[in-house]
């Protein structure tokens, strides 16, 4: 619902992705007045707490995050737990004066909250100092439990001393890799909402150090045991880039809202359209919301190219269609519908929302109000069937990066007769309506969804729980050895994966 920001293109990349400005506050809402219950609705604001101490910003924070998280009983969260862990290590840092302590405490409570949605402005110098080195090499964990090195850096001295793509991980400095695993830091990555994704983030700072720090590593190539012993060096965070999603899918969209200097494979359109070969549709979205990417005081309609490309589509009487939802930023729910309503013939609701109201005080349910006041308005957005209607196979790619509204694009599609969704991995799982925030002394920002999206049964939708949520993969893409290193290439394993169920499906 709204944007959010696994592994970055680069060490940089992924210092600025946590600063989330992605979090924009949208709404669910087509052109309706809002209100809830008898009283005007009004979205929770923004709290400057920057002039306080450390520790007075802490109480305030603490107090408002708690009473406006979205999702403090569907997650189980311990609220007076999380305050006893962490208020005395903010207390202990105002003390001593040391705001490095003060930025990780803060850093690791905010990372407590497992939803994508939850972010905090990140400080370069600070994690650079824990992981800004590499080893020369990355890793991946397959689907078959084994830790790899997908890539290996061919003038590195992991390289020298045998490493090789491939070559199974067994031991890091002496301890089993799934024990080293369990105990990799992840809080200088964006929050995960699920398991798998915790997972993946696991790995993808396993091989990120401070530099200067020495590594024994035990592997394995071809049933041969060998070892290296190499240090970490400043590789401007190489390693991350070889390895998924952004080996294959770039994050050019999120660094150019970023203002990332000279960002990665920048779109040149929200969506980018193109006929595979086979004659299969190929649609990439980037998100639910128009933005003019080229700056030419010009902003093209997003849902307006979207259906556009639909039109061609069924001009050429395609054998299926395949939407690429990868690394989407999310957006407008709205347009969301609007674009599924191309896949629908009956109308389907998409939504009920739930959301503090700081009028009340209280949670209450969004509901359409006629501005007229002439007619009652059924509660909820629903997806409605327009024209153009595509009928055909629909494939979705999803990934761990689609998150908020791209998310709820994965579900609709999931949810048609001929659709699947298809990755290496399900979405992020955090489909909240983000946008509550709070500035803290430092120049830090923390923010985190106050509202939920519902299903017809009026619960909790897409958004994790105990590890679980998102949408999964209906037909799972393997993370072979070969498939890995393929992605450290660049190769695109999960679209060749859509392409051939596409085929499958038209014989």
């Amino acid at each position: 619902m709204s944007m959010k920001a696994s592994c970055t293109k680069t060490f940089l990349m992924s210092i600025s992705l946590l600063t989330m400005v992605l979090f924009l506050t949208v709404y669910p809402i087509g052109g309706l007045a809002v209100a809830f219950g008898s009283s005007a609705y009004q979205a929770p604001v923004s709290e400057d707490f920057s002039g306080l101490s450390w520790s007075e910003a802490f109480e305030r924070l603490h107090g408002k995050f708690s009473r406006e998280y979205a999702f403090t009983d569907w997650k189980r969260i311990n609220w007076p737990v999380l305050y006893a862990n962490f208020k005395p290590r903010i207390d202990r840092a105002q003390a001593s004066k040391d705001f490095t302590a003060y930025y990780l405490a803060l850093k690791e409570y905010v990372h407590s909250i497992p939803d994508g949605h939850v972010r905090m402005t990140a400080i370069r110098d600070i994690d650079y100092k824990y992981i800004g080195g590499g080893f020369g090499f990355s890793a991946t964990k397959l689907s078959n439990g084994k830790v790899i090195a997908s890539w290996v850096d061919e003038i590195s001295e992991a390289y020298a001393q045998g490493m090789r793509p491939g070559a199974e991980l067994i031991e890091w400095n002496g301890q089993p890799i799934d024990e080293v695993l369990d105990g990799v830091v992840t809080v200088f990555g964006p929050n995960s909402a699920t398991a798998e994704d915790t997972v993946n983030q696991r790995v993808c700072y396993l091989t990120r150090a401070p530099i200067n720090t020495q590594l024994s590593v035990a592997f394995s190539i071809n049933g041969e045991r060998a070892r290296a012993t190499v240090v970490a060096f400043d590789d401007n965070g190489l390693s991350l880039s070889k390895i998924y999603p952004i080996a294959v899918v770039p994050d050019g969209l999120r660094e150019l809202i970023l203002n990332v200097d000279n960002p990665r494979n920048p779109p040149q359109s929200m969506v980018e359209k193109k006929v595979l070969d086979g004659n299969i549709g190929y649609i990439k979205i980037w998100g639910e919301l128009d933005i003019d990417l080229k700056s030419e005081g010009k902003t093209p309609s997003t849902l307006g190219l979207f259906r556009a490309a639909l039109t061609e589509f069924n001009k050429a009487k395609l054998k299926g269609l395949i939407v690429d939802i990868r690394n989407n930023v999310g957006g407008f729910d709205s347009m969301a519908a609007d674009m599924l309503a191309s896949f629908y013939q009956e109308e389907v609701l998409y939504e009920y929302v739930k959301y503090f109201n700081p009028n009340t005080g209280s949670w209450e349910y969004y509901r359409n109000v006629d501005p007229a006041g002439k007619k009652p308005i059924k509660p909820g957005l629903y997806i409605r069937p327009v024209e153009p209607f595509f009928g055909g196979p629909v494939i979705a790619l999803i990934n761990s990066k689609c998150v908020s509204t791209c998310e709820g694009l994965a579900m609709g599609i999931r949810n048609l007769p001929r659709g699947e969704t298809v990755g290496f991995y399900g979405t992020n799982g955090s489909f909240g309506m983000a946008g509550d925030e709070a500035l803290m002394p430092g120049g830090l920002k923390i923010g985190w969804p106050f509202g939920q999206s519902l299903d017809k049964y009026r619960q909790v939708q897409l958004d994790s729980r105990e590890g679980v949520g998102g949408v999964a993969p209906s037909i799972r893409t393997s993370m072979t050895e070969a498939a890995a290193m393929r992605v450290a290439k660049g190769e695109d394993v999960e679209l060749e994966h859509a392409i051939a169920i596409i085929n499958s499906l038209a014989r």
